[in-house]
């Protein structure tokens, strides 16, 4: 569905920054949020996402071959990795890639939230070409049960993570 990604880009000017780069412009856009807010929040997040998604093009990668190697992933649910974080609730926008050697990349922005309160929400996931429109994809992403409490929830963190898979 190119008409995705033709939706958002044809309204503003893209700039084309290497992969590599793509960690510093969301930790800016971050950074520049937070001058003016206490935390992150739901929205925010889905405001950045969406706003580099539209802005930021990965040199390397081809959209006009298939719009799958650039697509946002909307996720959240409670989960225990093992890791400093031990059980917590994560609302998250993942940004993948792949290039033309078939390697991907992500960049994940994730809010993360104490997981008492959300003990009833059962996990979910969407991929941005599953939808007409990203305007149509945010909509959906508003009507789920996590995000509705998520925005009234206060974050504990946020973690910023780009690797290649």
């Amino acid at each position: 569905m190119l008409y995705l990604h033709q939706t958002i880009k044809n309204k503003q000017m893209t700039r084309t920054i290497l992969l590599k780069d793509l960690e510093k412009e969301y930790r800016q856009e971050i950074n520049k949020l937070l001058e003016t807010e206490t935390n992150l929040t739901p929205d925010n997040l889905i405001e950045i996402s969406v706003k580099l998604y539209a802005d930021i093009q990965a040199k390397g990668i081809s959209i006009e071959d298939d719009e799958e190697n650039d697509m946002l992933l909307f996720q959240y649910g409670t989960y225990n990795w093992g890791d400093e974080l031990g059980e917590h609730f994560s609302f998250d926008i993942t940004r993948q890639f792949m290039n033309e050697a078939g390697d991907v990349y992500q960049l994940s922005l994730t809010l993360v939230f104490d997981p008492q309160e959300f003990e009833d929400v059962e996990s979910i996931n969407s991929w941005s070409p599953d939808f007409e429109s990203i305007e149509e994809w945010i909509e959906d992403i508003k009507t789920t049960q996590g995000y509705e409490m998520a925005k009234s929830q206060t974050i504990k963190s946020y973690k910023l993570l780009f690797e290649k898979q």
